[in-house]
């Protein structure tokens, strides 16, 4: 087990201490977190922090408002601003990581809708050469459109955490999903045939080299990767990231009410 995914067991542990509506926002809070461009590790470091400070505040009494304010994107956001961005190598073993499991669980439904409608369907032109199972462009198409799509809904639904209202996002995957049928349709041209167990083992291939990528993306920070001023975790020579104490979270909090209780341009002190 990577040091990643045992943090994210001891937070999902943590977090069930934590009232309803403390863990709706925490929720929301890790969802915006997820598309952002730092590793899954620091994220489950901040998610660490924040699920302990609302846990705090829940036995003072305190609403999570009270605790970072009512702005919660521009509390992320700020508490995003002090930790490291992914570096270009992890950003490339992120992607490929992402784009393997997609094209592994799209591989899956491609086979089973072939084999369906090859086995259950008597589709002539996959009954007649089973297990050989014919490709086309528009499965191409499909696959590379399938891959844009995954990566742009899933940040685009992380972005929209704190939104009341999906239909916008919904929409754009209703469009998406009538876009896939379109190609199928129009894009026909036969490629040649796939043997249906070499379209298994392949998606199982896919699941394989995702996990070892995300493995090797999970590496030990090194020692050039510490924070250039006092933030939410500090970098220790063993090496390991550890929370802080007073937190960023205090200054940040600070921060907004100083914002929120700035008098603006147009009026005049009171003195």
């Amino acid at each position: 087990m990577t040091r990643t995914k045992q943090l994210m067991r001891e937070n999902n542990a943590f977090e069930r201490a934590l009232s309803p509506e403390f863990n709706q926002v925490l929720t929301n809070m890790v969802v915006y977190l997820r598309s952002a461009p730092v590793s899954e590790y620091n994220q489950e470091l901040v998610r660490r922090d924040i699920g302990r400070m609302f846990l705090d505040a829940q036995r003072r009494g305190d609403s999570p408002a009270d605790v970072i304010g009512e702005d919660y994107r521009q509390f992320c956001d700020q508490v995003l601003a002090e930790v490291p961005r992914l570096t270009v190598r992890e950003r490339v073993l992120d992607s490929l990581s992402t784009s393997l499991v997609c094209l592994g669980v799209w591989g899956v439904i491609w086979l089973v809708n072939r084999g369906v409608r090859g086995l259950f369907l008597s589709d002539g032109a996959i009954t007649g050469g089973w297990p050989d199972i014919p490709v086309t462009v528009g499965d191409l198409l499909a696959t590379v459109l399938i891959l844009a799509a995954a990566g742009y809904l899933f940040h685009a639904f992380s972005r929209a955490a704190f939104s009341n209202s999906y239909t916008g996002l919904f929409f754009k995957v209703f469009l998406i999903l009538a876009a896939l049928l379109l190609v199928g349709w129009v894009f026909d041209s036969r490629l040649g045939n796939l043997h249906f167990a070499i379209g298994r083992a392949g998606s199982v291939r896919c699941g394989g080299v995702a996990m070892g990528l995300a493995h090797l993306a999970d590496g030990k920070p090194t020692a050039g990767r510490a924070f250039a001023r006092p933030t939410v975790f500090y970098y220790s020579i063993r090496p390991k990231y550890q929370p802080v104490t007073p937190s960023f979270f205090t200054r940040a909090r600070s921060e907004m009410r100083r914002t929120t209780d700035r008098v603006s341009p147009g009026r005049t002190s009171s003195r």
